[in-house]
Order: structure tokens, then C-alpha cells, then sequence
């Protein structure tokens, strides 16, 4: 049977799904977002006619209440005086930016009393049939309007009233205001605001008779001429209800409307957006899925097959690299892929396995080296104790061959000076040899109460001479009532000898070996309290290099190290943290890197039981 190749079966799969499941699943989905976009745009054109409803509402609460303010302080004599009531008028020019068409004073009988409508004179004239007139006279409140055209103006205008009320809260006067529809102003600027291209507003009053429309010649008509079924939308809008939805048009076209009743005044706004316009987004996707479906297809085939091609080459590499890997002969050569991919995963991991193989005989080939190592180190522990012993003998006679010479009586003062100068030289050497056979020999009995102002004094005996040649500036602040330890002396002297030298080693590194300079070691002591216990807290702080961020927590962990392979182990912090956990103990490293490293060691402190069953053991011994 005829082998297929992976990349032909993922083409044919990819083509099949391609041509079988993509029309049915852009069918659903333009579908989808054809719905959600019809419901967005709808909810955002009730949020711009909320909006702008309240826009407008403010506007005409804003110029009705600056009229009715107006009205409330004109004086009884300006009304009986015409020409006093046109010069009152004239000197509130600030009304015109609300009633672009004039302002009008009417005594109660409907004659006007002066205007401001740059008219020939009119005043006299009986405007006592108008509505808003007769409204004002019959509630004694303000009065908005129908839209109506005066003689005059031949514009459809929108009149504001409010009373004039004189002593004793009696009418006595009519103050009015006229708007022009076809103007800019607080209701002529809607027709001219857009909702997209070709969305617009307009404006009803309480009979769904046109007040507003970005067409003129609709000023005035039935809302049923224009769209089906609009006086009843209109009705339902009264009532308080956000009406919306598509709407058909007289002239064939369908549009998305809402409509809202405006809160100072029974008109009613609404807004139109043409479906075309609004659906426009869907019918371009839907072209673009079916050319992209037809034309598409060769060109995705030849494109998934040259794409498989490149895809498929790694994962014959990586087999052709395995292959050569099994047949090597110990050569841990790393896997190299250069995709980005799951492959590559598969790569890494295999080049991780044969990495921690790497690294295991490179830990197998350390733990041999530092084995040699450390018995090179037992053996020459064993010849400093051997020579120090030998040294021993000779510094003790030579102390005493010095102290009976001093003793003389003969001795001139030089003399007598020359002795005691090599007492105190071979005493110092005695001081050295016995903290050497201290340090080198070891101690598997019980442990001891012991200061650390002593296990510190003993240990600085075999390093202080080293300190100095290297020009560090030693500190060493303990105070005289630390309290003693049950501790092995000879352990933490080795952890203190091993703090030391690493400090010196980096402050060496840092300022350059034996040049002195700024090298500076902190060693100090105290007494804390805490919730486990009472312990003395050992400081040793150095100015050295210090220790990266990056590595800081693995310090102690066994064979690590900073140092070059041929300067360190990785085995002095990990043993000595180990011995100062068997003391009950705590050892923890900070450091900032090139500024400083400190190594804080908690020992407790020998309490009344320790020291009850040590002497108890020193008796029973």
C-alpha cells in the first residue's frame, strides 16, 4: 500500500474543513454580527437621543426660566409706558441669544406694548387669538408654544410667554419671546446635526405634526406622510416609553429610529439612521467572505502546502540528529532546530536531558576532585599537627632559657629588654602552635561551654598576620557580658576561619591583592531575644564585591561557588551552615553586589538546663 505523506493528509484535512465548515460558519457569524451591531447601534442612538433630549430640555428650561426672570422685574410703570417698555426691552439685548426673532411685551388684553423685532411699528396690534395668549392669560403661568408662521416672518416659529404680575399678584402684562425654526438657534441648530452620514433629527409636537426636520418643506406635516405607522410611535413616545426600531419610509427606504418625550414640553424627539448606512459594514463582509471563499481556495491550498513543507523540515531534522545521537559514541552533541514551535519544545527537552547527563559527570568528576582534596587537606592537617608539636618543645625551652637569663642581676637594662622581648615574641609563638593543634585536632567528645569573645580570639590568632599583610582594616566590636555557649569550639572556629577567608577573598578581588586601600572587615556581637529563644547574633560584615542577586540563595548549597574552579570548593558555606544548624542555630547571608556582604550566625545561649546536665555528665564522667 502506497505510503501518504503527514504534509498530504494535513492539506487534505485543512482544504475539506476550509470549503465544508467556513461557509456554514460565516453564515452564523455574520448573522451573529449583523444582530449585535444592530442592537449596538440601537443602544447607542437611545443613549445620543437621552442626551440630546436633555441638552435640549436644558436649553428650553434655560430660556424660559431667563424670560421668566425678566418678567418678574419689570415695574407696573414701564408696562403703561411704551416708549419706557421698548427701552426696557432694548436694554435686555441678552434675550436675543434666546429669541433670535424678537421679544414682545403685551398688555392683558393681547395688544402689543412695545417689541424688539426691528418691525415698523406694530404697537397696538391685537395678537389676543393666539393660543399662547390666551394660555398665559387662562393659567397665569408660562406658555410654550406650538410651532406656528406669522404673517410677518413667513418662518415657522415657536413663541415662549411668561406673566407680569403687578402689586397684589395681578396680571398685568404678557412678556414674549420668538424663536425662528429656520435659524441656528436653541431648536434650529438640531436640523442640522447629523448621526453619521446621513442620520438626522427631527422634532413632533403632541399630534405628530413636524416642528423640526433637516428638510424645511416637512416643517408643518403629519408624521404619516412620512413613515407608516409614525403618529402611533409618536403615541407611544407620549407615554414615556424609549421607542426604537427599524421603520419604513414613503419613499421605500427603511431607516432605525428612536424616539423620546422631551421633559420640559410635550414634543417629542427622534432620531433616524438609514438601515443601508447602518448595515453597511455587514454587506461589505459578506462580500468580502464570498470572494475571499471563492477566489481564496487554490491560493490557500498551494499556500498550505508549501507552509507544511517548511514546517514539516524541523521534525525530519531533529529525527535525522536523533538517529546520529544513538549512533555517537559518548559525544553529548546538543540538538539544534531553529523553529519556534512545539518541535523546538521537543528539541529543548531532549537537549535538557543530555545537559543534566553532561552536568552529572561533571558532579561525578567534582565530588572525585574534592575527595582527593580533602584527604590532601586531612593529611597536611596531620603534618601542621606533627610540626607543631615539634615546634612546641623547642619555643617552650627557648621561653625558658629567656626567663632565666632575665633573671640575672648582671644584665645591663638592654640586655634585661632583649629577653623580655623574646619571651613575649615566644609566647605569642606558644599562643600560635596551641591554637594550630586546637583547630587541626578533632574533639568527638560532648560539647563544652565556651565565649565567643575566646573561639573569636583564638581563631584571629591564626589569621590576624594574614589580615594585615593584606592591608585589611580589621573591626571587632564584642561586649564584655555575652553570655556563653554549649557549642564544639573547634567547629565554629572553622565556620569563623571560613567567614574570614571569603571576606578577604572578595575584598582582595574587589581593591586588588595586599594593596590595602578601603578594605575593611566588621566582626561584632550581641545578645537578641526572640520568640524561639535567647541567642548571640555573630556579625561579619566586608566591603568586598559582594554577592548578584541572581545567585544570592544558592550560596550554600553544596559544590556552588563564585570563585574559579582552581580557588574554591563550594563546600565552606554548605558545611558551615550544616554545623551551625547542628548547634541549633541559624546562618543567613545578605549582600548587595559591589557594595558589602553580610553573614549573621544566631547560636542559643547555654540556659540552666544545658549547664545542669553538662556538669551532671562531667560528674557522672
Amino acid at each position: 500500500m502506497r505510503k501518504i505523506s503527514l504534509k498530504a493528509k494535513i492539506v487534505t484535512i485543512v482544504l475539506l474543513v476550509f470549503f465544508g465548515v467556513a461557509p456554514a460558519t460565516s453564515y452564523f457569524v455574520i448573522g451573529y454580527f449583523k444582530d449585535r451591531l444592530q442592537e449596538s447601534i440601537q443602544n447607542q442612538q437611545v443613549i445620543l437621543v437621552s442626551r440630546t433630549a436633555s441638552e435640549l430640555d436644558f436649553k428650553i428650561s434655560s430660556a424660559q426660566r431667563m424670560l421668566v426672570s425678566v418678567a418678574l422685574s419689570i415695574p407696573e410703570q414701564v408696562v403703561r409706558d411704551p416708549r419706557a417698555a421698548e427701552r426696557f426691552l432694548y436694554e435686555r439685548s441678552f434675550l436675543s441669544m434666546y429669541f433670535d426673532s424678537g421679544t414682545f411685551l403685551l398688555n392683558p388684553g393681547g395688544q402689543l406694548i412695545a417689541e424688539t423685532a426691528w418691525k415698523p411699528s406694530r404697537v397696538g396690534r391685537d395678537y389676543s387669538f393666539r393660543e399662547y395668549v390666551k394660555d398665559t392669560l387662562a393659567t397665569g403661568k408660562p406658555v410654550i408654544s406650538a410651532p406656528y408662521v406669522p404673517r410677518t416672518l413667513h418662518h415657522p416659529v415657536v413663541m415662549f410667554t411668561a406673566p407680569v404680575f403687578g402689586a397684589g399678584g395681578k396680571l398685568i402684562a404678557i412678556l414674549a419671546g420668538s424663536t425662528d425654526l429656520y435659524k441656528d438657534n436653541l431648536l434650529g441648530d438640531l436640523s442640522t446635526a447629523r448621526i453619521g452620514s446621513l442620520g438626522y433629527f427631527s422634532l413632533y409636537d403632541h399630534e405628530g405634526v413636524v416642528i423640526m426636520h433637516p428638510v424645511r418643506e416637512r416643517i408643518f406635516s403629519p408624521a404619516d406622510k412620512q413613515a407608516e405607522g409614525m403618529t402611533a410611535r409618536i403615541a407611544q413616545a407620549r407615554r414615556g416609553a424609549n421607542v426604537q426600531g427599524e421603520l419604513g419610509q414613503r419613499d421605500g427606504s427603511r431607516t432605525l429610529s428612536t424616539m423620546k418625550k422631551l421633559g420640559s414640553i410635550d414634543w417629542i424627539l427622534a432620531a433616524s439612521y438609514p438601515v443601508e448606512e447602518a448595515y453597511a459594514p455587514v454587506q461589505r463582509l459578506v462580500r468580502l467572505s464570498w470572494w475571499i471563499m471563492g477566489c481564496g481556495g487554490v491560493f490557500a491550498a498551494l499556500l498550505m502546502w508549501m507552509t507544511m513543507s517548511h514546517l514539516i523540515s524541523p521534525l525530519l531534522s531533529l529525527t535525522r540528529q536523533i538517529r546520529q545521537l544513538g549512533a555517537s559514541n559518548g559525544d553529548l552533541a546538543m540538538v539544534r532546530i531553529d523553529s519556534n514551535d512545539e518541535i523546538r519544545e521537543t528539541a529543548e527537552a531532549i537537549n535538557g536531558l543530555l545537559e543534566r547527563l553532561r552536568l552529572k559527570e561533571i558532579e561525578k568528576e567534582t565530588i572525585q576532585k574534592d575527595a582527593m582534596q580533602t584527604w590532601h587537606l586531612a593529611s597536611l592537617g596531620e603534618v601542621a599537627a606533627g610540626v607543631a608539636h615539634e615546634i612546641n618543645n623547642p619555643i617552650n625551652g627557648i621561653i625558658n632559657c629567656a626567663q632565666i637569663l632575665a633573671a640575672e642581676p648582671c644584665l645591663s637594662e638592654p640586655e634585661r629588654g632583649v629577653a623580655s622581648r623574646i619571651i613575649k615574641e615566644g609566647e605569642r609563638v606558644a599562643v600560635i602552635v596551641r591554637s594550630l593543634l586546637s583547630f587541626a585536632r578533632y574533639e568527638g567528645r560532648e560539647r563544652v561551654p565556651a565565649y565567643v569573645p575566646d573561639i573569636l580570639n583564638d581563631t584571629l590568632e591564626l589569621t590576624k598576620v594574614q589580615l594585615k599583610r593584606d592591608g585589611v582594616q580589621l573591626h571587632v566590636d564584642l561586649p564584655p557580658d555575652l553570655p556563653a555557649l554549649l557549642v564544639h569550639p573547634h567547629q565554629i572556629e572553622q565556620v569563623f576561619l571560613n567567614l574570614i577567608s571569603n571576606a578577604r577573598y572578595a575584598l582582595d578581588k574587589k581593591f586588588s591583592a595586599g594593596a590595602g586601600g578601603g578594605k575593611r572587615l566588621d566582626i561584632k556581637a550581641e545578645k537578641i531575644i526572640g520568640d524561639d529563644g535567647v541567642f548571640v547574633r555573630i556579625e561579619f560584615r566586608d566591603n568586598g564585591t559582594g554577592i548578584p542577586r541572581d545567585v544570592i540563595g544558592r550560596v550554600i548549597d553544596p559544590f556552588f561557588t563564585t570563585k574559579p574552579a582552581a580557588e574554591g570548593t563550594g563546600l565552606g558555606l554548605s558545611i558551615s551552615h550544616g554545623l551551625i544548624s547542628d548547634h541549633g542555630g541559624r546562618l543567613k547571608v545578605e549582600s548587595v553586589e559591589g557594595e558589602f556582604t553580610r553573614v549573621m550566625i544566631d547560636l542559643p545561649v547555654m540556659t540552666w538546663e544545658d549547664e545542669y546536665g553538662q556538669k551532671g555528665s562531667d560528674s557522672r564522667g
